[in-house]
């Protein structure tokens, strides 16, 4: 064979082989999804009772709701992820993804959700308490597994040792049977899953990601047995920007440190991630929400309003009925008499209060969902300790503003929450303003329209048109339209 003709044909096979072997490394790579529920999957699963002793009377009766706690299968993961986090990549941007990434993204939801009962109120649209990220191949379709679930009963014999020294008697513990719980459905073995919990500060304004473990049968990047991989993952939520490009509202990241194939880790409880921001409400859909639950907080602020009536004159007449009681004849006479009017007073107002109870229930009460985001889960493995900090380092940098601080996070609403407010104290914080001038707004309406005064000579329409003026303050420094 002739030189020329050996070396085209070396290039031909080498080529065809590298094509195989990318084939190959891109059937190889495992598919990530994120789940997020109220409690871990994994780290939170449940023991089950053993079953009652035919022949203990004293154990008859005592594991009756027991089942319940660990047969809570197929539910798990539908509170936010199932229409939330799928495995596609296809929206990020090639500059975006970087190869020692693994992503899960969302396509748009709805952060907050508006609900009616018992009153108006705006949450996080989801029960946020753990994500679970899975790197595995999936059951194509829509496939049911959790009936094929085994779950965790204890073994009769250690049920009166301490927790820690539990044991199941059930011959399948692998982390595939455990996710067959919330019906994931795994096709083989499960490469990787890792766990995190939510934990929100006492106002909700601020949370973190803590560690809640990992089971790492091979890493992402390489099949090497051997090979040492620095790992994180974060959690990016982001809206639609004036641009193309998204804007980045908040990311979370959990460092696992250094980690090999066959890596196992039940989370550690004395790490301390950095507090973050809850992404507020942003001012377009602050106004929409304004908008279209205006009904409602217009009856539910004179319903308020009227229990602050109420409660006031019910305190008044205790007063009265004490003064009478040491008061002479003609002092107790004049009481007796002030006494008559609030108690017709209060009457009135509590036919009121039931006609703005009945008017509040006749309102729609289908919740409605505001701000689209999108959020991105991506599970990063890097061979340098220094790219792996760098990498964390710009991310904190990039989202500097979303830092928060556990014990100075401001006490507001979910309309705004400022680092700076919380940082100078001396700061009005325009939720707070907005609370409180609401409520000395519909005191004045409920005064004006009841006919009552809270002193002798008091103008109710002048009081109203005060209140009526700071409430539309308030509102125009949050962006709102003031009230007629």
């Amino acid at each position: 064979m002739k030189p020329t003709l050996s070396r085209r044909l070396a290039g031909v096979l080498a080529l065809s082989l590298l094509q195989i072997n990318t084939v190959r490394a891109a059937a190889d790579d495992p598919e990530v999804r994120a789940f997020v529920n109220d409690s871990c999957i994994v780290a939170d699963e449940p023991y089950l009772m053993p079953p009652p002793d035919p022949g203990d009377p004293a154990d008859q009766g005592k594991t009756k709701f027991f089942p319940l706690i660990g047969m809570v299968v197929g539910e798990l993961a539908q509170m936010l992820i199932s229409h939330l986090v799928g495995a596609s990549t296809a929206h990020l941007k090639t500059d975006g993804a970087r190869k020692d990434t693994r992503y899960a993204m969302t396509e748009q939801i709805n952060l907050y959700r508006a609900d009616f009962q018992p009153e108006p109120v705006l949450r996080l649209n989801a029960k946020l308490g753990c994500m679970t990220i899975v790197a595995a191949k999936f059951l194509p379709g829509d496939p049911q597994c959790s009936t094929a679930y085994i779950p965790r009963q204890l073994s009769r014999e250690t049920m009166k040792l301490p927790e820690s020294e539990w044991k199941a008697t059930r011959s399948d513990n692998s982390v595939e049977n455990q996710l067959r719980r919330a019906n994931i459905c795994v096709d083989g073995s499960a490469r990787a899953v890792y766990e995190a919990r939510f934990e929100f500060s006492e106002d909700g304004t601020a949370y973190r990601l803590r560690n809640a473990g990992y089971q790492i049968e091979s890493l992402l990047t390489t099949r090497d047995k051997s090979a040492q991989r620095i790992t994180f993952y974060t959690l990016e939520i982001s809206q639609p920007g004036k641009t193309e490009q998204r804007e980045t509202l908040s990311t979370a990241a959990v460092n696992l440190g250094t980690v090999t194939a066959g890596a196992h880790s039940a989370g550690s409880a004395t790490d301390s991630p950095p507090w973050l921001n809850v992404p507020a409400l942003s001012v377009e859909s602050r106004r929409a929400y304004d908008e279209k639950t205006r009904v409602h907080q217009q009856v539910m602020g004179e319903i308020d309003a009227l229990k602050r009536a109420v409660t006031r004159n019910q305190r008044v007449l205790a007063g009265m009925d004490q003064r009478m009681a040491t008061a002479g004849p003609d002092v107790a006479a004049g009481l007796a008499q002030e006494r008559t009017r609030i108690a017709v007073q209060i009457q009135t107002q509590q036919a009121e209060l039931d006609a703005s109870d009945a008017e509040y229930q006749d309102l729609p009460q289908t919740p409605l969902e505001f701000m689209p985001v999108t959020i991105v889960v991506a599970v990063t493995e890097t061979q340098s300790e220094k790219t792996a900090l760098l990498t964390l380092a710009g991310l904190i940098d990039s989202g500097g503003a979303q830092l928060a601080s556990a014990g100075n996070t401001a006490a507001s609403n979910l309309f705004t929450r400022s680092l700076n407010v919380s940082d100078n104290p001396g700061r009005t914080d325009p939720a707070a303003e907005l609370d409180s001038a609401r409520a000395q707004y519909f005191d004045a309406l409920v005064a004006l329209k009841s006919g009552t005064a809270a002193a002798p000579g008091e103008d109710a329409k002048a009081n109203l048109a005060l209140a009526r003026n700071r409430y539309n303050d308030a509102r125009r420094a949050l962006g709102l339209e003031p009230i007629n």
